[in-house]
């Protein structure tokens, strides 16, 4: 699979980084969606099914590793 084809999803509380990922990631031919916060996280990862998730530890709500076990189940 060419990256050209891989779709990453960014899951980040902070928006600047969200920002900057999303242009580092598309520059590099990638398509990415992102996901402010863990719940919104499992539902894009639901819906679209990213190749690559790329997401912040430290979170409010749901952090990382909450959101990491809801979405192997």
């Amino acid at each position: 699979m060419g990256k050209s084809q891989a779709t990453i999803l960014v899951i980040d509380d902070q928006p600047g980084i969200r920002r900057l990922l999303t242009e580092v990631l598309q520059d590099e031919g990638y398509s990415v969606m992102t996901a402010a916060n863990g719940y919104e996280g499992i539902q894009v990862a639901t819906d679209t099914k990213p190749n690559v998730i790329l997401m912040d530890m430290k979170m409010p709500g749901m952090d990382g590793i909450e959101t990491l076990k809801e979405l192997k189940h």
